[in-house]
C-alpha cells in the first residue's frame, strides 16, 4: 500500500528539493515523481502581459491551505489533481520570465494524457481567474493597478471553495489550516477530498479524523446532495446570474450563512458584496480609529459604515476591501505575501494584528 507521509520524510535529502518546496501531504510514489519533474509532461498557459504568478497565488488565504503549496524560495506553486480511477498528478507551476509571450510553465509528476492536460489548464485558469478582466476595477483603484492586484486565488472547483469557506467560519486561522490539512491527509488521500469521498464518511468519523466540529454535518450533507444529484453546483457558476440572484441560492445551501454566502459570491466573481466578520471589524476599526462594537446595534452601525466606505469602488467593493486587508497583513510581516515563510503562515489572528 502507498503510505501517506510528509514530504520532509522523503525528499529532505534530495539535491533538488527541500521539505519546504513540495506539498504537505503526498505519497511515497508521488514524492519520487516530484524529484524527476523534468522527465514528465511539460506545457504552457498564456497569461496577460501584466500577470504576476506570485501576486496571483499569494493574494488570498486559500494558497496557505492544503493541498495548495507555495514555495517562497523558488516562487513555485504545487498541488495535486485527481483524475479517473483515483489517478493523481502533482503539478508544479512557475512563470516564464524574459519571454516575448507571457506564459506559465506547468510540469507534471507523471506523463499526462491530452485530456488530463486540458483539465489541468481549465482548473488553473479558474484558480487564477485568467478569464476575468480587471481593467474597470484598476481604473477605480490606481494603487491596485500598480500592484497588479485583483486576481484572487480560488480552488479548482466550487465544491472545494465551499468546503474551504466553511472551515474559515467561527474559528482561528491556525485551526482552519489544521482542518484542511486533515481533510487532505485523512479523507482525500493526498488531494482535496471529492464529494464522493466525503459522502462516504459519517459525521462522527469526520469530526474525529479532521477536527471540523459542528461543520461535519454541513460538509457531509453538501457532499451527499451533490452525489445524489439534488444539488448542481454548476448552476451557481453561470455568468448570467446577478449577485441578487446568486446570493439567495447560496444561502439555500445547508450550513451557508450570510458571511459564507457573501464570500462565495466573490469566489464566483461577484465582487459587490463584502463578507463582514470580526476580522473586518478589527481591520476597519484599527485604521479608522474607531472603537470595536460590543452590541448588535453598534455592530450594525459599523457594518453600514464599512459598506459605505467601499461604495465608490462598486461593483468591486470586495476587491477594494481585500486590497486594504491584505496590505495590512503584508505590512505586519514587512514583506509581500509571496515571501512569507512557512512559520509565518499561521500568524494571522486578532491577538497578533491588533
Amino acid at each position: 500500500m502507498n503510505q501517506m507521509l510528509s514530504p520532509a520524510a522523503t525528499l529532505s535529502n534530495h539535491p533538488l528539493y527541500s521539505s519546504s518546496q513540495i506539498p504537505r501531504y503526498i505519497t511515497q510514489t508521488e514524492a519520487n515523481q516530484l524529484a524527476t519533474f523534468s522527465q514528465r509532461a511539460f506545457f504552457h498557459i498564456p497569461v496577460p502581459a501584466s500577470f504576476s504568478l506570485p501576486r496571483a497565488i499569494c493574494s488570498y488565504g486559500f494558497y496557505i491551505l492544503a493541498p495548495n503549496h507555495w514555495n517562497p524560495i523558488t516562487q513555485t506553486f504545487t498541488r495535486p489533481f485527481r483524475f479517473a480511477h483515483n489517478r493523481t498528478l502533482v503539478i508544479q507551476l512557475t512563470q516564464k520570465s524574459q519571454t516575448t509571450t507571457p506564459r506559465l510553465c506547468v510540469k507534471t509528476s507523471q506523463p499526462a494524457t491530452p485530456l488530463e492536460i486540458i483539465h489541468i489548464k481549465q482548473a488553473l485558469r479558474r484558480m487564477l481567474r485568467l478569464n476575468e478582466d480587471f481593467t474597470r476595477f484598476h481604473s477605480l483603484h490606481p494603487l491596485a493597478a500598480r500592484k497588479h492586484f485583483g486576481r484572487l486565488l480560488r480552488s479548482p472547483s466550487l465544491f472545494e471553495d465551499i468546503i474551504k469557506t466553511i472551515t474559515t467560519c467561527n474559528v482561528t486561522w491556525p485551526n482552519t489550516i489544521r482542518m484542511n490539512n486533515l481533510l487532505v491527509q485523512k479523507i482525500g488521500r493526498g488531494d482535496f477530498p471529492s464529494p464522493k469521498q466525503l459522502a462516504a464518511v459519517t459525521e462522527s468519523e469526520l469530526k474525529h479524523l479532521c477536527k471540523v466540529g459542528y461543520r461535519a454535518k454541513r460538509i457531509i450533507k453538501l457532499a451527499r446532495c451533490i452525489v445524489n444529484g439534488s444539488l448542481n453546483l454548476s448552476e451557481l457558476d453561470s455568468p448570467t446570474l446577478t449577485t441578487d440572484q446568486l446570493y439567495p441560492k447560496l444561502l439555500a445551501i445547508h450550513g451557508i450563512g450570510p458571511y459564507a454566502a457573501s464570500n462565495l459570491c466573490q469566489l464566483l466573481a461577484h465582487y459587490d458584496r463584502i463578507p463582514i466578520d470580526s476580522e473586518t471589524h478589527r481591520h476597519f476599526c484599527k485604521h479608522h480609529n474607531l472603537k470595536r462594537p460590543t452590541t448588535h446595534k453598534s455592530i450594525n452601525r459599523l457594518d453600514k459604515k464599512i459598506r459605505k466606505h467601499y461604495t465608490p469602488y462598486a461593483p468591486y467593493q470586495f476587491l477594494a476591501y481585500w486590497f486594504d486587508l491584505w496590505q495590512d497583513y503584508e505590512d505586519h510581516l514587512d514583506k509581500p505575501a509571496h515571501d512569507w515563510q512557512p512559520h509565518e503562515l499561521d500568524a494571522f489572528t486578532a491577538s497578533n494584528l491588533n
